[in-house]
């Protein structure tokens, strides 16, 4: 049975940091990749923007209320989205799999896990561990979740010259 690499990436923030590393790592080791799509924006972020746009709806600024919605909602929905990654990793000869994880990092990397025996490494993208959208403590929950490497990546610090 071929081993995949599973890359945890965020649906709300620009998921392609990391994939294009995911992607050779993977050919180079011939294995496929697993990607899962966290959703890191919490229930009470959506529920807030929802009450804030209901109070702009009530007070006739509809056109406000379009706005705090469309803010709200990511940018490219959920299929476009997995046909996009399904796309760049057939371009790159990858076998892959996509699939989505509606909790926090970690309990959704546990859920996969339970499900699916066939990942032998984790690849955390940068906007998963950038900004410490991921504590250290959440950090060492993954680590005795996964009884197998997680490697974290971080966005390349530009020198100014």
């Amino acid at each position: 049975m071929k081993r995949n690499l599973l890359f945890i990436t965020s649906r709300e923030d620009d998921f392609d940091d990391g994939l294009s590393y995911a992607l050779d790592l993977a050919k180079m080791t011939d294995r496929g990749i697993a990607i899962l799509l966290v959703h890191k924006k919490r229930l009470s972020k959506k529920f807030e923007d929802l009450m804030t746009a209901i109070t702009f709806a009530e007070a006739d600024e509809h056109e406000t209320a379009r706005e705090i919605m469309y803010a709200s909602e990511s940018k490219v929905k959920g299929d476009d989205l997995q046909e996009l990654l399904k796309e760049k990793c057939d371009e790159s000869g990858v076998a892959s799999s996509i699939y989505t994880g509606v909790s926090d990092t970690v309990s959704a990397l546990r859920d996969f896990l339970k499900q699916n025996k066939g990942v032998d490494m984790v690849l955390l993208s940068p906007n998963i561990t950038d900004n410490g959208t991921l504590t250290s403590r959440e950090l060492n929950q993954l680590l005795r979740t996964a009884s197998m490497p997680i490697v974290t990546m971080a966005k390349h610090a530009y020198a100014a010259s």
